[in-house]
C-alpha cells in the first residue's frame, strides 16, 4: 500500500520537518475532488470521467501501440482497481480522503503499472517524444548560452526558469503562443535551437515580476551553506545543473544535493536521467561535471509529480533537516511544501497556467517570471475554495477566480504603508472567519498578524 500511494517514509511522518505539527497542504483532497465539494470547470466536476481520461493517457503510453479495444478495457479494468484502492479504508479513513489532488497522477501511474505490468513500480512513461525533442533542444540552446560567455548567476537562473517553455505544447498545459518555445521532432535540434534563440534570450532578460534573488544569493552564497534542490522537467534539468555548478563554483563551501524523481513521472527528470546529464560531454566541457563532483545525488528521492512533506524516505529528510534553505522547480510540489516545512523555501516559474494564475494574482498574458521566497511555514497564498467568490479582471478582459489569499496580496500586504489599505484588508479577513476551510484557518491568522503587524509598525512610527 505504501508504494502504491507513493510513500517513502518510515516513520510517523517526517514530523520533525513541519513547521507545525497539524499542517496540511492547502489544497483538497481527492475524496473532497469526488464528492463535488471543490469548485471547478464543469469539464472536471465529473469524478468518474476525471479518473477514466487520467487513466487512458497512461494505458496508451504502456500499451503503445495498442489497439483502441484493448486499450477501453485495459482503462475499464484499472478504473475499477482504483476506485477499489480510493474507498479502501487505511487505519479508518479511506484512502481518497487522505490523498491529495496533486498526488493523484503519480498513483494512478502505480495503479497501472500493477495492474498492466504486474509490477508496481514498473515506470509508466507517458511522454517519451517530449523527452526526446525537447532535451536535445535544450543541449542546443545550453551551447549557445556557453558560447555568449554569460556566466551571471542571475541570468542563469533565469535561463532555467524560461528552460521549461522548451516544448511545452507537448505536456497538458500549453502556455500562450507569445511564450511557447515549441520544438519537432522532424526537425534537427540545432536548428530549432537556432529558430528559438531569440525568443530565449528576450525571454530571459525579463526582470522578475517576484524577485527575491538578494534573498537567495545571501542564502546560497556566504560561507558553509546547504541547499537542497528538486528538480522538475527533463529540458529544465539542462540549465538547472549549469546555475548550480557556476553557483558551486563561486561558493565552494556550499553543500548541495541534488533532488530528482526516483522514479519517471509525467515530464519530470528522475535519478538515471539526471546522472546521464551530468555525465554528458556538453556538461564535461563546460566543466559542469567537474563542478558538481562533490554534489550530493539523492536516489531516494518523491516517486511522484509532486512531493508530500509526510512521505519524504528517511534519507531525504535527513538531508532537509540539515538544510539551510530549499529551491523547488514546479509549482505542484510548491503548493504541497509551503506553509510546512520549517525551512527558508524557494521556487521560481513562468506564469503561464490559468490555474496558477488563481493562486498568485498576476495576469499571466504577458508569462512573467517568478522568483519568490517564503520563511519557514509561511503561505504565499491560501484558500483555494475561494475561486468560487472572488475574481479579478486580467488586462484582456478576461475574469480571473482568485484564492481567499493571493500571492500578489500577501506580498502587498507584507510592505504595505497605507492606513487605509490595511483597515480594509483586516475587515475583509475578519470576514473570512466562518468561511474559509479548517486546514486554511492557520494561514488566515497568519495574514492577519500581517496587517496587525504592518499597522503598529505605522503607528509607531508617528
Amino acid at each position: 500500500m505504501g508504494r502504491i500511494l507513493c510513500d517513502d517514509s518510515a516513520t510517523a511522518g517526517n514530523g520533525e520537518l513541519l513547521a507545525r505539527p497539524d499542517f496540511e497542504p492547502d489544497g483538497f483532497t481527492v475524496g473532497e475532488r469526488m464528492a463535488g465539494t471543490v469548485f471547478l470547470d464543469d469539464a472536471e466536476s465529473d469524478p468518474e470521467l476525471w479518473l477514466r481520461n487520467a487513466l487512458r493517457a497512461k494505458v496508451d503510453a504502456v500499451l503503445s501501440p495498442a489497439d483502441g479495444r484493448a486499450a477501453a478495457a485495459a482503462t475499464d479494468f484499472c478504473l475499477t482497481q482504483l476506485l477499489c484502492l480510493l474507498t479502501h479504508r487505511v487505519q479508518g479513513v479511506a484512502v481518497a480522503d487522505s490523498l491529495w489532488n496533486q498526488e493523484l497522477p503519480s498513483v494512478v501511474d502505480r495503479v497501472v503499472a500493477h495492474c498492466l505490468r504486474g509490477d508496481v513500480e514498473a515506470p509508466v512513461i507517458t511522454h517519451r517524444h517530449y523527452v526526446e525533442a525537447a532535451v536535445p533542444v535544450a543541449f542546443s540552446l545550453l551551447r549557445r548560452v556557453l558560447a555568449a560567455g554569460q556566466r551571471d548567476l542571475r541570468w542563469l537562473l533565469s535561463c532555467s526558469l524560461v528552460s521549461g517553455l522548451i516544448g511545452a505544447e507537448m505536456k497538458l498545459r500549453t502556455p500562450e503562443l507569445n511564450v511557447a518555445l515549441p520544438v519537432d521532432l522532424g526537425t534537427a535540434p540545432a536548428r530549432i535551437a537556432g529558430q528559438l534563440w531569440s525568443r530565449f534570450q528576450q525571454l530571459a532578460r525579463r526582470p522578475f515580476l517576484v524577485d527575491h534573488w538578494d534573498s537567495f544569493a545571501a542564502d546560497t552564497l556566504n560561507g558553509k551553506r546547504h541547499l537542497v534542490w528538486f528538480f522538475d522537467d527533463y529540458p529544465e534539468t539542462v540549465f538547472d545543473l549549469l546555475f548550480l555548478a557556476r553557483l558551486a563554483e563561486l561558493n565552494p563551501r556550499m553543500h548541495l544535493t541534488l533532488v530528482p524523481k526516483s522514479l519517471p513521472c509525467y515530464t519530470d527528470a528522475d535519478v538515471s536521467y539526471l546522472r546521464r546529464v551530468i555525465a554528458h560531454p556538453t556538461m564535461r566541457r563546460a566543466g559542469v561535471t567537474t563542478a558538481l563532483s562533490q554534489a550530493e545525488l539523492c536516489a531516494v528521492g518523491p516517486r511522484m509529480s509532486t512531493a508530500n512533506i509526510r512521505k519524504l524516505s528517511p534519507v531525504l529528510a535527513r538531508r532537509l533537516a540539515k538544510a539551510d534553505c530549499v529551491f523547488v522547480k514546479g509549482t505542484s510540489i510548491h503548493e504541497m511544501f509551503q506553509g510546512g516545512l520549517a525551512k527558508p523555501l524557494y521556487t521560481g516559474y513562468v506564469l503561464t497556467s490559468e490555474f496558477n494564475e488563481s493562486s498568485a494574482g498576476y495576469d499571466r498574458t504577458h508569462a512573467p517570471t517568478m522568483l519568490l521566497r517564503h520563511g519557514p511555514g509561511e503561505y504565499a497564498h491560501w484558500g483555494f475554495e475561494g475561486r468560487q467568490f472572488r475574481a479579478r479582471s486580467a488586462a484582456d478582459g478576461r475574469r480571473i477566480s482568485v484564492c481567499w489569499s493571493t500571492l500578489a496580496e500577501h506580498l502587498t500586504r507584507r510592505e504595505q504603508t497605507d492606513p487605509a489599505r490595511l483597515r480594509a484588508d483586516r475587515t475583509f479577513l475578519d470576514s473570512l472567519t466562518h468561511r474559509v476551510s479548517a486546514r486554511s484557518a492557520h494561514a488566515l491568522a497568519a495574514e492577519k498578524r500581517i496587517v496587525s503587524e504592518r499597522m503598529d509598525a505605522i503607528r509607531n512610527a508617528y
